[in-house]
């Protein structure tokens, strides 16, 4: 009964994943329009120094997502080729990333990091569902795929991650990669939109 309760739980928290990540963004966007901090500056020759780790936390976490998705065979098999070797959700990962690069450029580190901790928890929820449905459907591959670390990547199977890697654009497209492709674009141009903002308000 309490794991029922349990699974049941977890099913609820996840499939609000984007509502939450909705709402702690935007409680991030108004204090950073209407609080004491103000965001990171980009652009411009006065562009702050603070400005490259979370350029380059989005760029990291891009890349993982396109790597992960070009790798991925979703509903065929449990996957095991590339950054699969390093990773058990690089997908996940990839979001993480991004999504901490955008909440340190909004400039109230405390805050933002306390959002992004919060953020983390429908991710887990989720992480944790797909791996049962996983175990369910393809016992046997699940076994060998236990071994992975779940979420922090094990660097010393990079070698590996490359050997087996069978990374296709088609397979980045039909898993709906793409679009992640904009982070870099947008982060910058979110900061500066919000400092505009902030003066004008």
């Amino acid at each position: 009964m309490r794991k029922f309760c349990k699974r049941r739980g977890y099913s609820w928290i996840a499939r609000r994943r984007g509502l939450l990540t909705v709402v702690l963004f935007s409680i991030a966007l108004v204090e950073a329009l209407w609080g004491s901090s103000r965001p990171v500056h980009f652009l411009g020759a006065d562009r702050e120094s603070a400005c490259w780790l979370p350029w380059v936390l989005t760029c990291a976490g891009v890349a993982v997502r396109i790597w992960g998705a070009g790798n991925l065979r979703k509903n065929k098999e449990v996957t095991r080729a590339g950054i699969y070797r390093m990773v058990r959700h690089p997908l996940y990962l990839g979001n993480c990333l991004v999504f901490l690069a955008f909440f340190l450029a909004l400039g109230n580190p405390l805050l933002d990091l306390a959002l992004f901790l919060v953020l983390l928890v429908p991710h887990y929820c989720s992480i944790v569902l797909e791996e049962e449905r996983l175990l369910r459907e393809y016992p046997q591959q699940f076994a060998a795929w236990r071994d992975t670390p779940r979420i922090i990547p094990d660097l010393r199977s990079f070698r590996e991650a490359l050997a087996t890697d069978c990374f296709s654009w088609r397979q980045v497209y039909r898993n709906h990669a793409l679009r992640s492709l904009m982070a870099p674009l947008l982060l910058p141009a979110v900061s500066e939109a919000l400092l505009t903002l902030r003066i004008v308000v």
